[in-house]
Parts: C-alpha cells; structure tokens; sequence
C-alpha cells in the first residue's frame, strides 16, 4: 500500500476566494476538474430527461423522484471530489499565475 504526501497531490480545483474570506468555494484548475463538472452537469441533463419523459407518460411522481435521485447522487459525487481534489490554500488567481505561458 502506497501513501502520498499532501505536496504530492494533484489538485483538481482551487479556491475562488484566499483564505480568511467567508465563502469555500471552489473552481476547476485542471482537466480533470473540467470533466468532473461535465459529469455533474450529464447527470443533471439525464435526471431532467427522465423527468420529461416521464412526465409525458403520466407518471410526473416517477419521474420526480429520478431527477431528485440523479441531482442527489451527482451533487454527492461532486462535493466529495471536490473536497478530496481541492486545493485548501491556493486560488484559482495563483494557479493561472503560476502556469507557464506556452
């Protein structure tokens, strides 16, 4: 079994506001992060397509209850890699900084 040091991980998103301000918030710095929120956004997109499909059959309470679930698993998904790839120090303004001008 492996371990990593907390210099060796890849961050994925960075903070949007420095430390000391009252918001978390948190913005994809990486492609990875990028795809994440595709993800995120998919699920969304699926769980509002069950929705009107279900909808249009007469079965609205079905199709409530997937959008809800899709919203829920994929908001769940998120936040939790959001909180494991999210950069707790540096904001987006120091990784667009730091990153070589090609």
């Amino acid at each position: 079994m492996t371990t990593t040091k907390p210099s060796d991980t890849e961050y994925w998103f960075a903070r949007r506001y420095p430390i000391g301000s009252i918001s978390r918030s948190m913005a994809p710095v990486h492609w990875k992060g990028w795809l994440v929120v595709a993800g995120f956004v998919t699920c969304l997109m699926l769980g509002g397509v069950a929705f009107a499909w279900f909808g249009a059959h007469d079965r609205m309470a079905m199709g409530i209850a997937l959008f809800a679930l899709a919203a829920f698993i994929g908001g769940l998904w998120f936040i939790s890699v959001t909180r494991v790839r999210g950069d707790p120090i540096r904001t987006v303004a120091d990784y667009k900084r730091d990153k070589p001008s090609v």
